[in-house]
Formats: structure tokens, C-alpha cells, sequence
């Protein structure tokens, strides 16, 4: 049956914008750039898939005829976001065209039939446990810079590691990532009902699915949450989101804290901290962001050069009765944790020249950022 109803313009704005991350990845599949549209009674389900991740979402609609069809997601996200009237009309007609009236607006767009549409995974509804939204955004804010890249060698560094821990009465949900060069870990406690949640010996989820329940979380206090054998489901009111999980192994990452001193410690301002480094990357090298950090009693000395612009220099004082140090580190990587870091004051460790640097704050419980050295 040929579908037919108007829509609110930021409905369908909002929705497919929703999917663009989803839809946009290039595949073997043309009808993978599309979203199902299930035409029902006053609803409009709208499905995108790449195989990976799938994003169920219910619009209400003014519905005169139900339907079945496919239509390109981008091309439906430009004509809305486009549109000055604040209502569209779709109507389905032969040969899966489909004609769209906005205000003075006429369009016909080429859809593809729904039988080619690949199925969406099925759940287990009865294992979902509500999740409070800040509980995710916090934990994906913290974490999500250090993820590593596609380009990175190994393969499970393309995802966050995603643990439960039960400590004395009480339930945490730790995410860690890691690119190789650096390590960062949050950790949060949550509700007693998180227990039930069922995780895999090792629960991965990739970055691409990182960034959508990060982007799942923002317009929600609260939403069902649930982890099977190879897929996370987030759940709320008029949105089903399932990301397929990674198999692998990932690194050590107890083991490296284990073995990292915290014996020479070093305080430092944070905000002061942030803006010097972003001053001396501006003559930092583009690839290695090499910037030299020396180290004397209550004393700091961030320094860069750059062989085509020049060289910065900036110090400050900080608090620290060790031995000096002379020290290399990739500026981005501590820029990154800082911006993302909380409170006045944060503790740094180096125990020498060579080892690794581990950073966190009494006022930002749960965060732990460890960095690797450069060789200068």
C-alpha cells in the first residue's frame, strides 16, 4: 500500500538527524544510505542500519495512508533542514517515487523497496535495567578522546572496554580507553539494580558506538539499558538503539597501574596548566606534538620548537620537592585530559625521565589518565 502524511518539519529534521552518523558510512549495500520509513496509525517508525548499528525511532504523524518504504536519509535531512514551512507532506506513487509538498515546494524523490532493507536485531526485553543518561555522558566525556583511531594497529584500541565492579555494597560502571600512547579510565558508582546487567568477559564497545549512545543520551534523564552476548540495546519512550559489540582482547591496563609509583608527586594548577600547553602547541611539530616539560622544585618550564615558525617557552610555579626532571610528552594528549578533567588542582606522577605519567584530582572521583613519554 502506498503511503501517505504530513509531518512536522523539526520531527523529521530531528529524527534523521539522528541517523546521518549511521547512514552516511559507505558500503557494498546502496539501501544501507536509506531509512525505512513504516507508515502505521498517527506514527512514522523510522530505521537506519549499517550492519553495525541500528536506530529505531517513533515520530508522530499525521497519517492518511500506511506504508512501507525506503528513502536516502541525507537527501531527506537537506530538503527538511531547507525548508521554510513548518510541515511536509509525503506521498508515495509508482515505481517507489515519492512526491514531497513543503509550502510552495514541490519534490519527487526516488525511494527503494523495504523488502531490501536489512532485519533489525531482535532483544531480550527482560534484560534492560534503567539507566540514568548522566551515568553514560559522564563516563563517554571522559573517555572517548583516547579511543583509538581506525588507522591504529590494534584492532580491539578501536573500542571502549566497559566493566562492572561490585565493592563493598556498592556497584561501579568503569569505561577504559587506550590508543597505544595514552590510557584514561572513569569510573562511576550507580544503582543497585546495575548488578543484574549480564557482561561478557570482556564488553567492547566500538567508537562509532560510543559516540551514538553518547548522542542517545542527550535529550533523556533516563532509558533502558541492557548488554547480550554480542550486542548493547539502549532503550527509551520513542527510541531503540543496538550496537553491535567487538570481539577481542584489550590491554593490561591493571597491570600497567599496578607497576606506576605514586611516590613523586606533582601539583599543578589545571586551568593554568591547560593554557600554557595550548600556547606552546602553536609551535609544536604537526605530527608528534613534541613539547618539553623541565621540572625543578616548586618550578615548571613547558618549552616547543617548530623548525618553519619558531619556539615557545612558558613557566610557572607548581608544587614539587623531587629530584629535577627533563621530560617529553605529546602536548595534545594533555590537553585533551585536562579539558575534560575537573576541579582547581590535579596530581601528576613521573617517577623518572622514562616512565610513564599518571594524572588525577581529588575533586574528579574516578578519573585516572595515564601518558606516555616521548623520547626528545
Amino acid at each position: 500500500m502506498a503511503f501517505h502524511f504530513t509531518i512536522s518539519r523539526d520531527n523529521l529534521l530531528r529524527a534523521i538527524g539522528a541517523q546521518l552518523n549511521i547512514t552516511s558510512k559507505k558500503g557494498n549495500l546502496a539501501i544501507l544510505a536509506n531509512v525505512l520509513m513504516e507508515v502505521g496509525q498517527n506514527t512514522i517508525v523510522i530505521t537506519g542500519t549499517d550492519l553495525e548499528i541500528g536506530l529505531k525511532q517513533t515520530v508522530a504523524a499525521e497519517v492518511f495512508e500506511q506504508g512501507v518504504l525506503t528513502l536516502p536519509a541525507k537527501k531527506l535531512f537537506e530538503l527538511a533542514r531547507e525548508s521554510s514551512s513548518p510541515f511536509l507532506t509525503f506521498q508515495e506513487q509508482e515505481k517507489n517515487w515519492v512526491d514531497i509538498t513543503a509550502g510552495s515546494s514541490k519534490y519527487k524523490l526516488a525511494g527503494m523497496p523495504s523488502d531490501e532493507f536489512p532485519q533489525f536485531p531482535e532483544y531480550q526485553e527482560e534484560n534492560l535495567v534503567e539507566m540514568p543518561s548522566v551515568v553514560f555522558s559522564d563516563l563517554i566525556d571522559k573517555t572517548v578522546f583516547s579511543i583509538a583511531q581506525d588507522k591504529e594497529n590494534m584492532y580491539s584500541l578501536n573500542a571502549a572496554l566497559l566493566q562492572k565492579e561490585e565493592q563493598n555494597d556498592k556497584v561501579f560502571l568503569k569505561v577504559v580507553t587506550s590508543d597505544g600512547h595514552r590510557l584514561t579510565i572513569m569510573t562511576k558508582e550507580v544503582d543497585q539494580k546495575i548488578r543484574s546487567l549480564l557482561f561478557n568477559q570482556v564488553t567492547l564497545i566500538p567508537r562509532r558506538g560510543i559516540q551514538e549512545i553518547r548522542k542517545f543520551c542527550e535529550d533523556k534523564d533516563i532509558f533502558l539499558f541492557g548488554l547480550e552476548k554480542k550486542q548493547a540495546v539502549l532503550k527509551s519512550e520513542d527510541s531503540l538503539l543496538i550496537i553491535r559489540l567487538m570481539q577481542g582482547e584489550f590491554p593490561d591496563f591493571q597491570g600497567i597501574l599496578n607497576i606506576i609509583s605514586k611516590e613523586n608527586l606533582v601539583s599543578i594548577d589545571r586551568l593554568r596548566f591547560l593554557e600554557a600547553l595550548k600556547r606552546i602547541n602553536l609551535f609544536t611539530e604537526d605530527l608528534f606534538k613534541a613539547i618539553k616539560i623541565e621540572i625543578s622544585s616548586n618550578h615548571m618550564i613547558l618549552s616547543s620548537q617548530n623548525a618553519d615558525f619558531g619556539s615557545a617557552k612558558d613557566e610557572f610555579d607548581i608544587t614539587y620537592t623531587g629530584e629535577p626532571l627533563t621530560l617529553g610528552f605529546n602536548c595534545r594528549y594533555f590537553i585533551d585530559t585536562l579539558q575534560v578533567m575537573e576541579g582547581n588542582i590535579i596530581n601528576a606522577y613521573i617517577s623518572s625521565d622514562e616512565s610513564p605519567c599518571l594524572i588525577e584530582s581529588e575533586e574528579d572521583d574516578g578519573f585516572v589518565s595515564i601518558i606516555m613519554p616521548m623520547k626528545l
